[in-house]
């Protein structure tokens, strides 16, 4: 079997037009799962589309929860990223200040 797929260039060009604009990444991302948002970027990715790509997974990230592929926040000093309940003990840098 071929793994390679032809798509014709006008094709690719309206996919990346529609799927990379502010407007529908900013209400849709936060809406995919991991896996969903992932497919997504490598799509865009395999035409050429590196911005878009960065900016579903950016957008996806923000609603992401500390045990997330895309989490890019500080995670509390409480929080249990693992099955098994261990704790992640946070850099200096990383802790909340609670002022």
């Amino acid at each position: 079997m071929d793994d390679t797929v032809s798509i014709p260039a006008d094709v690719t060009r309206a996919f990346t037009d529609a799927w990379g604009t502010t407007v529908i990444t900013s209400d849709v991302a936060t809406s995919l799962g991991c896996t969903e948002v992932n497919t997504l970027a490598d799509l865009l990715r395999a035409f050429n589309a590196e911005q878009a790509a960065d900016e579903w997974i950016d957008a996806h990230a923000e609603e992401d929860e500390p045990n997330d592929a895309h989490f890019q926040g500080t995670v509390p000093a409480d929080a249990s990223l693992a099955a098994d309940g261990m704790r992640w003990s946070p850099a200096p840098a990383d802790t909340q200040d609670e002022r």
